[in-house]
């Protein structure tokens, strides 16, 4: 659909005439400007680019970017470029259209239709097209899925995962998981430094994985204090973990995986087999457990997201249970280390925060559900702000499914396009004073009750559109409870060098031991 039909449809269904031309004519002044913008564009092959030679070099031994991270390469091509270039496509792979552009990434987003389309991990798709086959069939995940066959199962998806009603049965499990966080600091911390040790970042991962598990496997995995070695938990962990590094090896990186079976694809394979092998036991344990509770007599949750998935489709239920590991857990383990990070840093914020919770939270046992958590402005605020400071690799794919002008230049139809927006977030021109940590920026003034003015395509950690991040919901609430437990129960310091506290391979990951102190809070 274009932008005039678009226009048209939204004025039908608003019931007004006049704002139907209106619309109409402004649609039509749009439709007007690409066309003009699509004439006066130069050709797809006078995009900057560096050659496929010096691509291969600059990343081999001894090239530029050897050790560099993702963001650190494209920060350099911004530099050398500007705002839009083309990462050459290697060893069987098409070439990338990189853009910085707000206005360019609106552009494919506004004209990617109902079912948007992205350059898959291919080595991700190759196991479960080609070497697993029997289990995923038709059922690839949203990760991998295309098309028809995507939009299918993303509508099927998203009345569980999308409406804020199917999260209030995860509030007091929630909230069990984290007090066993909070237990799990006192066990480890110092107890005169009152310092966590040097890998309280896997202790995090613990914490979420655990969180996640409640949603994927319909229980309480119990890898942060009660059950740490359960070896098919911990298969799933290690799979959520390594999978990441080995796409970007594989996917992003040049490699020859396509023609050759390389260390690390054949690590990868393993790793994906092990992992199905893990949660298929899993959710056999989940399923036994809740047909002898029915026929005991007992009630069963039947409210919760694995059983509303396997009420729709056991295979899908499968597949989405890896996928929520998959691309849940590291992703937003970084997210809770970064708010822990950006709160220790800034005391006075975190008092801030303290000051709001203890409204909602006046004991340190205080439940925290629906109710409670809806009054939490300053929380949302200051997990914004850690999304921008900290921005998570460099933003979303897509493929064109029409011609599009990009900063003037003609990208055609089925180019694979990489919307940067993430390295915006950290560019003052979009975020003035953006080396500060400000939630207040995403807040109303107390004064004139309006809030600072951002670029919408600037700020997308979660996506745009039919295909943003099914789990950014959950995401949500895991993070809000997480910080508010840790923020009610603690004051958190970090004394140590904090100007790199991460590195971006194609995520970010931590690049400094996380040693948090944690000092209780006595009321």
């Amino acid at each position: 659909m274009n932008i005039f039909q678009n226009a048209q449809r939204v004025a039908i269904s608003n019931g007004s005439i006049s704002y139907m031309r209106a619309a109409s004519s402004q649609a039509q002044v749009l439709a007007n400007a690409a066309d003009t913008a699509a004439t006066n564009a130069r050709p797809y092959n006078e995009i900057p680019r560096p050659g496929k030679w010096q691509f291969i070099r600059s990343f081999a031994p001894g090239g530029e970017f050897q050790n560099a991270s993702i963001v650190d390469f494209a920060h350099a091509m911004r530099d050398r470029y500007g705002d839009i270039f083309i990462m050459p496509g290697l060893f069987g792979r098409k070439d990338m259209v990189t853009t910085f552009s707000p206005t360019d990434i609106e552009t494919v987003f506004r004209n990617e239709g109902n079912w948007p389309q992205r350059e898959v991990f291919a080595s991700f798709e190759y196991f479960r097209t080609h070497i697993r086959p029997d289990v995923y069939g038709e059922n690839m995940g949203l990760v991998v899925s295309q098309a028809e066959v995507w939009g299918k199962m993303r509508s099927a998806l998203n009345p569980i995962f999308m409406q804020p009603k199917g999260l209030k049965t995860y509030y007091e499990p929630l909230s069990n998981i984290n007090n066993e966080f909070i237990e799990r600091i006192k066990e480890i911390r110092d107890s005169k430094t009152l310092e966590v040790p040097d890998n309280f970042s896997e202790e995090i991962s613990r914490l979420i994985f655990d969180s996640l598990g409640l949603v994927a496997f319909d229980r309480e995995m119990g890898m942060i204090r009660k059950n740490r070695d359960n070896p098919d938990a911990l298969a799933l962990f290690k799979f959520s973990k390594e999978l990441i590094r080995y796409i970007f090896e594989l996917d992003i990186k040049p490699s020859m995986w396509r023609y050759v079976a390389t260390p690390t694809y054949k690590k990868m394979m393993r790793t994906l087999e092990d992992s199905l092998l893990a949660s298929q036991n899993l959710l056999k344990d989940a399923q036994d457990s809740v047909e002898k509770r029915r026929q005991a007599g007992e009630q069963v949750n039947n409210n919760s997201m694995l059983q509303k998935m396997m009420e729709v489709d056991p295979k899908m239920a499968t597949v989405m249970s890896l996928d929520i590991l998959f691309a849940g857990v590291d992703a937003t383990s970084t997210l809770l280390s970064a708010v822990i990070m950006c709160l220790a840093k800034n005391p006075e914020k975190q008092g801030k925060l303290r000051e709001e919770l203890l409204k909602v939270m006046p004991t340190k046992d205080s439940l925290l559900n629906e109710e409670s958590m809806k009054d939490m402005p300053y929380l949302r605020a200051v997990i914004k702000e850690a999304l921008r400071y900290y921005p998570n690799g460099l933003g979303n794919l897509r493929i064109c499914p029409t011609d599009v002008t990009l900063s003037g230049y003609n990208v055609p139809k089925g180019s694979n396009v990489m919307l940067a927006s993430n390295i915006l977030l950290q560019d003052d021109r979009y975020y003035p004073q953006a080396d500060k940590f400000l939630p207040e920026r995403w807040l109303r003034d107390p004064q004139t009750g309006k809030k600072t003015p951002i670029s919408a395509f600037s700020f997308l950690p979660f996506g745009f559109g039919p295909r943003m991040c099914i789990g950014k919901r959950l995401v949500d609430l895991e993070v809000e409870t997480s910080v508010a437990k840790l923020i009610r129960n603690f004051q958190v310091e970090f004394n140590y060098d904090s100007s790199r506290p991460f590195k971006t391979f194609f995520f970010m990951e931590p690049a400094i031991p996380f040693r948090f102190k944690f000092t209780d809070i006595d009321y």
